[in-house]
């Protein structure tokens, strides 16, 4: 199983964060994608994204996940394949619905309209990806970049993890809103509808189980994992690295 760091926690240098994840051995650095939640985050997923990009040569970069009914389609899709072309193809573009009324809020996005919207636009931007013309909006994919980065869709239960499945690239459950046997359950109805990649996200890497709930993933047929941490410093990467080697 590969071992991940969330990114833009806190008040740090997201290119230090980055340099620093990859150069402890870890194998991906992630963004959320959260607003109005009372606390400082690095708000700009994609811009996140594009300075990790600037400063890592091997780790791939993937979000966990960009809502995507916050943001119309032909944005989302622009900035997707602009990470995707800056990080050289090492971009996963983790997606959802979004679960949390105040983000929408503070967007003013009909929050009950999100499952509905996340449809609507992943459609849009993989025509838009393909280099179709959608409503008179086109994009020119970069060489390499054509239909898109692999997109990966989080989600806790329902279609949407047979949509993972059976028409995305990946799933992602959330290892900090739910336990290892809610995250079994999901993983092995993705595996039978033949899902290809799955990633538990956002384990809070302070709990004391961590390297417990890990393995347990791990074991559990998981291709990735991804932590957050209390800081990117050296003491507290080597620290969680040390929590899980494959």
């Amino acid at each position: 199983m590969r071992l991940g760091v969330a990114l833009g926690l806190g008040k740090g240098d997201v290119a230090s964060a980055a340099r620093n994840i990859e150069a402890h051995g870890f194998d991906s650095a992630w963004v959320l994608d959260a607003h109005n939640r009372g606390q400082f985050l690095l708000q700009d997923p994609f811009a996140c994204l594009a300075v990790a990009a600037s400063h890592t040569t091997r780790i791939e970069l993937g979000s966990c996940i960009v809502q995507v009914p916050l943001r119309a389609p032909y944005d989302l899709a622009e900035r997707a394949l602009t990470v995707q072309h800056m990080s050289g193809g090492r971009f996963l573009f983790g997606v959802g619905s979004g679960s949390t009324a105040a983000d929408f809020a503070a967007y003013g996005v009909d929050f009950a309209s999100r499952f509905r919207l996340l449809d609507e636009h992943l459609a849009t931007m993989r025509r838009l990806w393909n280099g179709e013309v959608v409503d008179g909006a086109q994009l020119w994919p970069w060489p390499g970049c054509e239909g898109g980065p692999p997109v990966l869709v989080g989600a806790f239960r329902g279609r949407w993890v047979q949509r993972a499945a059976t028409d995305f690239a990946g799933w992602i459950g959330s290892a900090r809103s739910t336990d290892v046997a809610t995250l079994k359950e999901g993983l092995a109805r993705f595996r039978d509808l033949g899902g290809q990649r799955a990633v538990a996200a956002n384990l809070d890497a302070s709990r004391p189980d961590a390297a417990d709930v890990l393995h347990a993933l791990a074991d559990a047929g998981f291709d990735d994992a991804n932590v957050i941490v209390a800081d990117h410093g050296d003491d507290e990467l080597a620290r969680v690295r040390a929590l899980y080697r494959a």
